[in-house]
């Protein structure tokens, strides 16, 4: 997966869980909890796995970066 689309699932999955708060904030739905902790995992995990350099490998930590701070390798995303 490359890294633009890994942004993309990163961007949405956190914008459904800041949603998922501001909404369950207001109401006492149950179901937004799990929405959100599902949502939570997906992000975690794609954070995890997805957020690498494609040279190197070795995980990139900040979702704003320019270049790999491993490597040195730009980051065009």
């Amino acid at each position: 997966m490359d890294l633009k689309t890994v942004k993309f699932i990163l961007t949405t999955t956190f914008l459904v869980i800041i949603a998922a708060l501001l909404i369950g904030s207001f109401t006492n739905n149950q179901l937004l909890i799990y929405i959100m902790l599902g949502f939570f995992a997906i992000f975690a995990l794609v954070y995890l796995v997805g957020w690498r350099c494609p040279e190197c490998k070795k995980h990139l930590g900040k979702l704003v970066v320019r270049k790999c701070k491993h490597c040195g390798h730009r980051i065009d995303v």
